[in-house]
C-alpha cells in the first residue's frame, strides 16, 4: 500500500525554495589593481593645481631671462669734457699733474697753462700720445710762450699711444677747458 501523503509535506513541496545570499555580480569592465601595484593603463586626466602657477609664469620668466642679454637702449654719447675727466683720472694724470691741474712732479695745467704750452692742439695731441721720451732734454713747447719755452723736458711723461683719438682728443679739451 502506498503511504498516505501528508498535508504539510505537500506544502513544503509547493513553496519555492528559500532565497540564499549572493554575491554580486563583478564587473567585468574594469580590472582590479591591488593598492600595493601602480596600475600602469590608468592616465590621468588633471595637473595638480601646484603646477598652475607654474606653467603661468613660465613664459614671463622665460621672456625676462632673454631680455637679460645683449645690449639695451641705446649708446650714450658721452661729452667729450666729462671723457677726457675720466681718461684723465684712470690714465694717472693726474697723479704727477696733480687732481686740479695744479703741478707736482709734473708742470701745472691749471688757468690755460696747457694752452699757452701747446697754442695748436695738433701739438698738444702729439704730445699726448708720444711723451716727453724723445725729446728729452731738449726744451719743448710755444717758443713764443710767455715765459719761454718749458724745458728742457725730463723725460718722464710717458707717452699714450694705446689711447684712441678721441679719448687723446677729449683729454686735450679737459686739459684746456676744464683746468
Amino acid at each position: 500500500m502506498a503511504p498516505a501523503a501528508s498535508p504539510a509535506s505537500d506544502q513544503a513541496a509547493s513553496l519555492p525554495a528559500p532565497a540564499t545570499p549572493s554575491a554580486p555580480p563583478a564587473a567585468v569592465d574594469e580590472p582590479v589593481h591591488p593598492s600595493y601595484i601602480a596600475a600602469e593603463a590608468v592616465a590621468r586626466t588633471r595637473l595638480p593645481m601646484w603646477v598652475m602657477p607654474l606653467f603661468v609664469l613660465l613664459p614671463f620668466w622665460g621672456f625676462l631671462y632673454l631680455g637679460a642679454f645683449g645690449e639695451r637702449g641705446e649708446k650714450k654719447v658721452l661729452d667729450p669734457l666729462v671723457l677726457g675727466a675720466q681718461v684723465y683720472r684712470s690714465q694717472g694724470c693726474s697723479s704727477c699733474h696733480g687732481a686740479a691741474g695744479e703741478g707736482g712732479v709734473g708742470p701745472a695745467l691749471a688757468g690755460g697753462e696747457s694752452a699757452i704750452t701747446f697754442p695748436e692742439e695738433a701739438d698738444h695731441e702729439a704730445w699726448i700720445k708720444s711723451g716727453s721720451g724723445g725729446v728729452k732734454g731738449q726744451p719743448y713747447g710755444d717758443p713764443d710762450r710767455p715765459g719761454g719755452q718749458r724745458g728742457p723736458a725730463k723725460g718722464i711723461m710717458p707717452g699714450f699711444p694705446g689711447l684712441s683719438d678721441a679719448e687723446i682728443k677729449a683729454v686735450v679739451a679737459y686739459e684746456r677747458e676744464k683746468l
